[in-house]
């Protein structure tokens, strides 16, 4: 990993100042200071010695972050207030157990209104194995049983 300028300043007064807070300063602090500082021969000159030596901050992220989003997915609220109700049967939610360092898994279903728990062994944690596991499983259910998976 690559540590900054001011990563390194920030880091050396915390090491020389441990028990005097007030001589400290993050980070962040250094870069807000040295990029809102007015147009000049000295801003230009510190900003010479970063890293990066850019004349102006980039943000941390660009665009839209896409981490953990599932295509096409439907949130809990889009449910039917059937589902919430626990009134009907055929309703499922399916969970995992994992084992000792994610080297096992077991995958857990409920039905939400009698809370009958199925077992479905897996091979490990990934959607691939949950289609599968789940599927074998839920098969085996009469269709009338099978209305939603959460």
């Amino acid at each position: 990993m690559i540590v900054g300028l001011a990563e390194q300043i920030a880091g050396t007064l915390r090491n020389r100042y441990p028990d005097e807070p007030e001589k400290r300063v993050s980070h962040e602090t250094i870069y807000n200071a040295l990029y809102v500082m007015p147009k000049g021969e000295l801003r230009t000159e510190l900003l010479g010695c970063l890293r990066q030596a850019r004349r102006i901050r980039r943000p941390r992220a660009r665009g839209e972050d896409r981490r953990g989003q599932i295509q096409d997915m439907v949130s809990l609220h889009g449910r039917p207030p059937e589902v919430e109700d626990r009134l009907i049967p055929g309703h499922w939610e399916g969970g995992f157990i994992k084992g000792a360092f994610n080297r096992s898994a077991v995958g857990t279903l409920v039905e939400r209104s009698s809370r009958l728990v199925m077992l479905v062994w897996m091979e490990n944690a990934s959607a691939a194995a949950a289609l599968e596991g789940f599927s074998r499983i839920l098969n085996d259910v009469p269709q009338p049983m099978r209305k939603s998976l959460t």
